[in-house]
């Protein structure tokens, strides 16, 4: 079975030598993705989920899936806070309505950049 990595010009380079996503048969595998070189970089955690919503949104739909195919997110944040995550839960709403995937969220002690605050990857079941 072919092995299919893969940058997307539209967005950012990864800032580390790797890449944005991995394609196996039907299987997507998304790298993790931060807000950095974006308006919400410096923003909260809210504001930092809905750009890499809408980077995740992209990767999906270049490989011609929509969101609904996402079965597996985890979110990697620098705290754990009830206000944060009730926000970033009205966020993910906002993107994948009911069909929420399986989801997982784990603390870190920093991520690439300090002031980012939340780096999510996941996992696309797309369409045959």
């Amino acid at each position: 079975m072919e092995v299919v990595r893969r940058n997307y010009p539209e967005l950012p380079a990864p800032g580390a030598p790797h890449y944005q996503s991995v394609r196996v048969g039907n299987l997507l595998f998304l790298s993790g993705a931060t807000a950095r070189d974006t308006e919400a970089e410096h923003g909260d955690m809210a504001a930092q989920t809905d750009v890499i919503l809408k980077r995740i949104q992209h990767i999906v739909q270049a490989e011609g899936g929509s969101l609904e195919n996402v079965v597996k997110i985890t979110s990697y944040v620098t705290e754990i806070d009830r206000d944060a995550g009730a926000a970033t839960h009205q966020v993910r709403v906002k993107y994948f309505g009911e069909n929420l995937p399986a989801s997982t969220r784990v603390q870190v002690a920093g991520l690439v950049e300090p002031h980012l605050k939340i780096e999510i990857e996941a996992i696309v079941v797309l369409p045959e």
